[in-house]
Formats: structure tokens, sequence, C-alpha cells
């Protein structure tokens, strides 16, 4: 007969063996599933993978935004793929407004006009009516006439929080309209930041759920109601609305002969001993404007030379007289302006000073 005494003993030690490793397992299961969890910036850091790394990303979310009693809920549709083309519809009380780039041209369009623009062109211009129509350098500051494209890639959803100056921490696990997620909350690094978010992400894939910030006064929701990776995107989505916009060109030359031979308009010279800086050259349809800007006396002056004919308002201007030419003598953004239109073309000199001074120099053109 054999002796089964040793099998017996085995199996005996092995099944309590099993059993004390079952129970350790139950009660380290939910220890182990948190050491196992990455951490928030390792979370961040594969939202950012997933979103860069795609070729593609479309989707739409709600956004409520409030700020005291006050409360605003708008509808966001994003569009974005390789390499640098973008677009974003924004609907909220009855009001669209889109903006895009195809990476060779920005444009921007809503309810209170449209334009578009090189996204290469020199930054330094000022617009001067909401349709976008370019007068450079009239004004003491002249301002960005681009506006702000969103990337809608991942900080399209969490513009202002994620990013180098920003700690982000895993606050824990929750669902979010039935997806398992990660909230993340963020918290800007820099010592006058005073903006806090919260971020959901979805654990299986990294796409962005939902997200809350606030900076004490205003708070924003963004709720996600769909992303897309890597879908067929026709590259119209991208191109401004040609039936309501004309592209705006900007190219800036370094000397008067550059500038004038690179126009068809006449452009004269300031005279008087002044010394000539650049020219600023912008067109927009069939619209162009020439400004150029000279230093006199230690004071910048602008002369500029355009077809548009209704760039500087005669309203409470004062009449004048330039080398017999009828003028009228106003202020554009704070600054003297003499101007005077012969044969479709306007010309106009802007400085700092007084009527009198505008005068004397608009007197002083070659």
């Amino acid at each position: 007969m054999t002796d089964l005494t040793g099998g017996r003993r085995t199996l005996a030690l092995l099944a309590a063996g099993l059993a004390v490793a079952a129970v350790a397992a139950t009660v380290a299961g939910p220890a182990l599933a948190v050491l196992q969890q990455p951490s928030g910036d390792e979370v961040l850091d594969r939202v950012e993978q997933r979103y860069d790394h795609a070729e593609t990303v479309t989707g739409s979310a709600e956004i409520t935004a409030t700020n005291g009693s006050t409360t605003v809920t708008a509808t966001f549709e994003f569009a974005a793929a390789d390499p640098n083309s973008s677009r974003v519809i924004v609907s909220s009380e009855n009001r669209t407004y889109r903006a895009g780039t195809n990476g060779t041209v920005a444009w921007v369009a809503g309810p209170d006009g449209a334009r578009a623009w090189d996204v290469d062109a020199p930054d330094n211009r000022s617009v001067d009516r909401p349709a976008g129509a370019l007068t450079p350098g009239l004004g003491p500051n002249t301002t960005d006439a681009r506006p702000a494209i969103a990337d809608a890639r991942t900080d399209l959803l969490t513009r202002g929080t994620p990013g180098e100056n920003v700690t982000a921490t895993l606050a824990g696990t929750e669902t979010v309209g039935g997806t398992p997620a990660y909230r993340l909350t963020l918290e800007p690094t820099e010592e006058n930041g005073d903006a806090n978010a919260t971020l959901w992400v979805a654990r299986e894939d990294y796409r962005v759920l939902r997200t809350e910030s606030t900076d004490g006064t205003n708070r924003t929701v963004v709720d996600v109601q769909e992303t897309q990776f890597n879908v067929s995107v026709h590259e119209s989505t991208f191109q401004p609305p040609t039936d309501r916009v004309a592209v705006s060109t900007v190219e800036e030359y370094g000397t008067f002969d550059a500038a004038q031979a690179n126009v068809t308009l006449p452009l004269p010279q300031l005279g008087g001993g002044a010394t000539f800086e650049e020219a600023t050259v912008a067109s927009r349809g069939n619209e162009t404007v020439v400004a150029q800007r000279y230093l006199a006396d230690e004071e910048n002056v602008t002369v500029v030379t355009t077809t548009a004919t209704d760039r500087f308002a005669v309203e409470n201007a004062t009449a004048a007289t330039v080398d017999g030419r009828s003028a009228n003598v106003t202020t554009v953004r704070g600054r003297t302006v003499v101007a005077w239109t012969e044969d479709g073309v306007t010309t106009a000199v802007a400085v700092d000073g007084s009527s009198e001074r505008a005068l004397a120099l608009a007197r002083s053109l070659d």
C-alpha cells in the first residue's frame, strides 16, 4: 500500500497557503490598487500625449459660465488636424461665432462682422472697426489684430489650467456620464496664480470628460459631449467663409523705396529732415492702406495713404487747407490727424501734438 501521508500533508500545507494568500489579497487589494494608480502629473502627461499624437480631434461640449447671479451657457464644437489647422464654433443666446485657421490663413466670423488674415503677418497693427478694416499705426498703442484661435487639442478644453505652471494631484476616481474617470485637482505654481481647476479624465483612454475652473469670482464648467480621434475631417472645415470675408495681408518694409516698389499708390515723403523708420502695407479685398512711420524732432509721425475714403471721421472735424487742398483736422485714437482725399486716394498725417503741428507736418510732404 502506498503511503499517502506525505502527499496529504503537502496538499494541506498548499491549501493553507492558498487560503492565506487569498485572504491577504482580499485585504490588500484596495491598497494595491491605489499603489498602482498613476500620479496626477502622469495622468496629465497621458492626456497631452493622447491629444497631441492624434492626427485629428473633433468633438462638442456644453459650457456654463457663472459670475455671481449671472449664468451664461453655450455650445462648443471643435476640430483640429495636423499640422496646424483648427476650428471652433461657439453658440449662445442666438449668437454664433466661428474662428479657425488652416495654417496659412486665420479667420473669425460672427454677428459683429468677419475678417481673415495671413497668419505670418506682423502682429503690430490695429483694427478700427468690427469688420476688420485696417488702419495701421494711428493709435499710440497698436494691438494684435489676430484673435485667440483655440488650439483644439489638449488645452482646448482645459485652457489656462494644464502646462508647466500647474501642479496636478490625483484626487480620486469617479464616474462621469457612466465612464470611469480620474479626478485631478490642478493648481497654479506661480505665486500670483489664483485660478484653480478640477479635471475629469477617462481612465480607459485619457479623454477629457469634464472641467471646472474658478478664480474665486468666475466659475466655468465644460461638459464634453463627444470626442473623436483620427476621424476624417475635410480641409474645407478650416477654410474661411469666403462669402463673408476677404483675407487681409500685412507687409512691412524698412525703406521708403522698398515700400513704394511694392504698391501702386504714389507715396508722399515727409520732409523737414524727418527720418524714415518703417512702412506697413495692409490689404483687404480692394482696400490698401500704407502707413509710413517717421521720426521728426524725436516725435513719432505717421503718414497714411489709402484707397479707402472712410478711414477718418469727419464729424466734429475742423476744415483746413494743405497746399490748396481742402482737408479736415480731427482726432483718431488720441492722435491729431490731418486728412484729405484727391483722385480717390486719401492721405493723412497723424501726430501726438497739436493741430498746428499736424498741419505743419502735412504741408512738409514731398
